[in-house]
């Protein structure tokens, strides 16, 4: 799902919506897919806290409330590690899909995990593969090749050329229509 105008302004609506999709998550039983699915919609709210927090350093929540949360999302990813597995095997079935949705997923999910590991303090240990950044970095540089460009409305605010996942797409350029 490509979210457009993300991350809002509304770091209230984030850390509500991580606890919301959490308790989804502890009630669903479907497929694997779909609770990995409902786990990342609680991911997506740590992109967006933390794309917030690059914005302004001096919210309230910037300090004792962030630490709080990143530890409250260890433990959730802790308490749901098959889910997070899962999470991360999507990643590449969206590459493989060669779709702009698929790319768009793909970055995501890559900025994901990176907030997660510098930010959050998650472990390497916590991913499907302890060469798991190495070895998706590279599927995605030469997927990059296939990939359409990300229009810039797509691509999160203030989004650091760190994650240069986001602006390596160097494919035939043509219209994206992607879907939300």
């Amino acid at each position: 799902m490509v979210r457009y105008g993300f991350p809002r302004p509304d770091a209230e609506g984030y850390f509500a919506g991580f606890e919301r999709a959490i308790d989804v998550l502890a009630k669903t039983r479907g497929s694997d897919r779909a609770r990995a699915a409902t786990l990342g919609d609680a991911l997506a709210t740590v992109l967006g806290i933390w794309l917030l927090s690059l914005q302004n350093t001096s919210t309230p929540w910037a300090g004792q409330r962030l630490n709080a949360f990143y530890a409250r999302v260890l433990h959730a990813l802790d308490e749901y590690g098959g889910d997070f597995a899962v999470y991360l095997t999507e990643l590449d079935f969206a590459l493989e899909s060669e779709t702009p949705t698929g790319w768009y997923d793909a970055c995501f999910t890559r900025s994901v995990v990176e907030v997660l590991l510098r930010e959050a303090g998650l472990s390497p240990a916590a991913l499907v593969a302890s060469d798991w950044v190495e070895a998706t970095d590279e599927e995605m540089r030469e997927a990059a090749g296939n990939a359409t460009p990300l229009p810039a409305e797509v691509i999160p605010r203030n989004m650091p050329g760190e994650h240069w996942w986001w602006f390596a797409a160097y494919g035939t350029p043509n219209a994206v229509d992607c879907e939300y």
